[in-house]
């Protein structure tokens, strides 16, 4: 099934993740005096003494709202992925609502990098049911990690949900997509082409490549024809990869991370 629609668990090279993390992380901090002695700490190289008095500044300015910069910027300075995380998670119970769904996702979106999708997608979901405005971004998300762990039937069930309730146009593309790529993994390729045929005839715009690369996947597994999916990712991406691959000029698409085995990971 299609690379694009997460069939595998990719898990980045070292390079990779240390730059990911650095761009999860670092949300632009803004240091007020107070942080003074943790900026020169850190800047003269003297790292765990600065990482103690970011900690120190995180207990005693609780509902500040710099608050979230800091703690992003606290984890940044982790030595490894899993040691932002409990950085992050530690100081998880003294957000605001909207500051622990930002906090949620950042972390989800760190154990996703990480290959750590069950949990991704437990922090995803709950980010979900904090933050209205952008909660159905965080339910896709948690949704695509549910199906890369092979929760057909659930995924399915959640996805055509969203796909009716959804604000945001591109949510409902690929909340659609992803509900009938699970159809088809659960054995129905005719009938998830006959949805994404029955969604695309509406008279609306897609806006997500995703799903006409989902049809275009399913088309070509099952044996259907694939000219709508082509022609759609032909015109309407030109010159972009996702052109050359409904072209077959690049024949598949992993994730970089996907070059690591996930054993090494485990031990680190």
């Amino acid at each position: 099934m299609p690379n694009l629609a997460m069939s595998k668990i990719a898990i980045p090279n070292s390079a990779f993740r240390i730059l990911a993390i650095g761009y999860l992380l670092v949300s632009a901090p803004i240091f007020t005096s107070s942080l003074d002695d943790a900026l020169i700490l850190e800047q003269g190289g003297e790292i765990p003494a600065a990482r103690l008095r970011y900690a120190e500044w995180l207990e005693s300015n609780r509902g500040d709202q710099e608050y979230t910069s800091v703690l992003f910027h606290l984890a940044s300075l982790s030595d490894s992925a899993r040691d932002a995380l409990i950085v992050l998670n530690s100081h998880s119970g003294n957000l605001s609502p909207e500051q622990s769904a930002l906090v949620l996702a950042r972390m989800a979106a760190l154990e996703s990098l990480i290959g750590l999708p069950e949990e991704a997608a437990r922090h995803y979901e709950m980010a979900s049911n904090i933050d209205g405005r952008n909660g159905e971004l965080y339910l896709l998300d948690s949704v695509k990690l549910k199906f890369v762990m092979g929760e057909f039937s659930l995924v399915r069930r959640v996805a055509l949900k969203l796909a009716n309730s959804a604000r945001r146009p591109f949510v409902r593309d690929e909340a659609t997509a992803i509900a009938a790529l699970s159809l088809a993994h659960m054995g129905d390729g005719e009938g998830a082409l006959a949805e994404l045929k029955n969604y695309s005839s509406a008279p609306r715009t897609i806006n997500s490549p995703y799903f006409w690369m989902v049809q275009l996947d399913i088309a070509q597994t099952y044996g259907y024809p694939s000219t709508e999916a082509i022609s759609a990712l032909t015109k309407n991406f030109k010159n972009s990869t996702i052109e050359h691959i409904a072209r077959n000029r690049i024949l598949s698409w992993d994730m970089p991370s996907a070059l690591l085995d996930s054993e090494e990971l485990r031990s680190r």
